[in-house]
């Protein structure tokens, strides 16, 4: 009988894995792997556990940071049209050139938008992630 070398053998199990990850693994499956490879069941319950709150969690960062990134989508658009149109008003009309006053305060709320959008602190995301939490996880 052939021997395997531990090399060999996470070779193959990592490949086993991968092809099974196409399917998927079921929860019974993994217990019994873990308990092959010498785990208590409590063990890998209690590590499931953690993954999938690590996974909810990166999942509703992932939510928040792209309801912001929307958010400011629609800001910039609407800026963007609304001094147009100041543009168009102030060309057409007699009088001192005034559109871009409003165009610069407004452009300066706008980047500070997209800083906090594109480059948000920890803070603010943990701040952010939990306020869209459903209330028994926050």
């Amino acid at each position: 009988m052939k021997s395997f070398s531990t090399e060999e053998v996470n070779r193959v199990i990592q490949r086993a894995l991968l092809l099974k990850q196409r399917i998927g693994i079921s929860r019974e499956d993994l217990l019994e792997i873990g308990r092959e490879l010498g785990l208590k069941s409590e063990v890998i319950e209690a590590a499931l556990l953690q993954e999938m709150a690590e996974k909810s969690k990166e999942t509703a960062e992932r939510d928040w940071r792209q309801s912001r990134k929307f958010g400011f989508h629609w800001h910039l658009w609407s800026y963007l049209i609304t001094c147009g149109i100041l543009l168009l008003i102030n060309s057409f009309t007699p009088g001192p050139w005034w559109f871009q006053w409003p165009v610069i305060g407004w452009g300066i709320g706008l980047l500070f938008h997209f800083q906090s959008v594109y480059y948000p602190t920890t803070r603010q995301v943990e701040k952010g992630v939990r306020k869209n939490a459903p209330p028994g996880m926050r």
